[in-house]
């Protein structure tokens, strides 16, 4: 005989957060959830259980980020630990990505800083984690991209100090002032600095002086 679907859907215990079905599932559910869809024994959830199991993995995907940093693959092996609504698994999964409360490029790169590892077992490990070898690839080129960015204003800031003399003019028209701020802005500019982050720094420079 076959079985319709609105008896498996029927909750036969609840018991502090959690919520048993016919179906031997066992759903980890807040008070809010229970009592925004006013859950009881006996109740057909079969109209609600795609928002409820939205929900309550959405909710638990958050609590287990509170606890710490988790890569997609690590939070949807533990949503599935505790609800069998894929669908709504991976739905919530997507919601915490909207949120910022996933990113996986953004854990690669804390994972690389945190770590002593070779690149090899560094790329391994995240691999495991879930991670595809694109975005740990692109992890490493932030990192790289920011030290060079972190060099190159460490040489620019050297080379304003060195040429300092030549802005900080005193008691001359204001007129000479400028063309010696912009002598100086192409001398860097040759340097190959680029003129956002000339002006940026010299803007600094300025305001430290002052």
């Amino acid at each position: 005989m076959k079985i319709k679907k609105q008896e498996i859907m029927k909750i036969n215990k609840i018991y502090r957060n959690k919520i048993y079905l016919d179906t031997e599932e066992i759903m980890d559910i807040s008070p809010l959830i229970r009592q925004k869809y006013d859950l009881k024994v006996n109740d057909n959830i079969e109209r609600f259980y795609d928002e409820i199991s939205y929900e309550a993995s959405l909710e638990k995907g958050i609590f287990l980020i509170s606890l710490k940093d988790r890569t997609k693959k690590e939070i949807r092996l533990k949503l599935e630990e505790k609800f069998r609504n894929k669908s709504a698994i991976l739905q919530a999964i997507e919601k915490l990505e909207e949120l910022g409360y996933l990113n996986d490029l953004n854990y690669a790169i804390s994972y690389i800083e945190g770590r002593t590892y070779g690149k090899n077992r560094i790329s391994y490990n995240l691999f495991q984690k879930g991670i595809d070898k694109v975005t740990i690839e692109k992890a490493y080129l932030t990192l790289a991209e920011e030290k060079e960015d972190n060099v190159d204003d460490t040489k620019l800031e050297k080379l304003i100090e060195k040429n300092s003399k030549k802005i900080n003019i005193n008691n001359e028209r204001e007129e000479k002032k400028v063309k010696a701020e912009q002598k100086l802005i192409q001398y860097l500019a040759r340097q190959g600095f680029s003129l956002d982050k000339i002006f940026r720094k010299l803007k600094e420079y300025k305001e430290n002086y002052e």
